[in-house]
């Protein structure tokens, strides 16, 4: 586990884990100013993408997420586990991480002057039992970005394990006409509605 405590100055009644190796949730986690260790999941996301691919992706971001914090749940019973996850949609098509930047580019032509769908879903975890759920969806539209605005995007950012390929935190902003909705959501979580709920559960105050 790795401890992220450097700017942190909200200690949680029960200590918390963020079954996610995402920098970016980790990110908005340490900005919140919450202590809390990470933990990656071994979950197998693909085997059950295959399962739930007919449910609405608002849907099956909550199933994985749920999925990711079980079995971290399972082996740290004391500890309540964040679990996350993401999808990028165009269309009703699932843009993956693109893993290079060749299909980075890709990713951002396609987006190009389109309107598209960044859904988040987030849970807690205690003791192998899922105490909360929720899930957001924010719709964004992209400028009609020349093939060197792309280009030259991808050279400077190297987004190739951001859904959509876009790093919205820095200066992947700078490509969008338009968003609807939270700018944590499309990073990766829905940040106030999990603070929110970690208050209700009386894990973390300001006391």
């Amino acid at each position: 586990m790795i401890r992220s405590l450097e700017y942190s100055s909200i200690k949680p009644k029960v200590p918390l884990i963020l079954a996610s190796g995402s920098e970016s949730r980790k990110l908005m986690l340490e900005e919140a100013g919450i202590a809390f260790d990470v933990k990656v999941s071994p979950t197998d996301e693909d085997s059950i993408k295959s399962k739930i691919s007919s449910l609405p992706h608002s849907e099956q971001v909550i199933h994985l997420a749920k999925a990711k914090a079980e079995p971290v749940s399972s082996q740290n019973p004391e500890f309540a586990v964040i679990g996350g996850d993401q999808m990028c949609v165009l269309n009703n098509m699932l843009l993956h991480k693109p893993g290079t930047k060749e299909k980075a580019v890709e990713s951002l032509k396609l987006l190009s002057n389109q309107k598209h769908f960044q859904h988040s879903g987030v849970c807690i975890f205690k003791n192998n039992k899922c105490l909360w759920e929720y899930s957001e969806t924010v719709e964004l539209k992209m400028h009609n970005l020349t093939e060197k605005e792309i280009i030259n995007y991808v050279d400077i950012e190297n987004p190739i394990n951001a859904a959509g390929a876009y790093k919205f935190e820095s200066l992947g902003c700078n490509l969008f006409s338009y968003v609807n909705g939270s700018s944590h959501t499309v990073r990766g979580m829905p940040l106030l509605a999990l603070l929110r709920a970690l208050r209700e559960l009386k894990i973390i105050d300001l006391e």
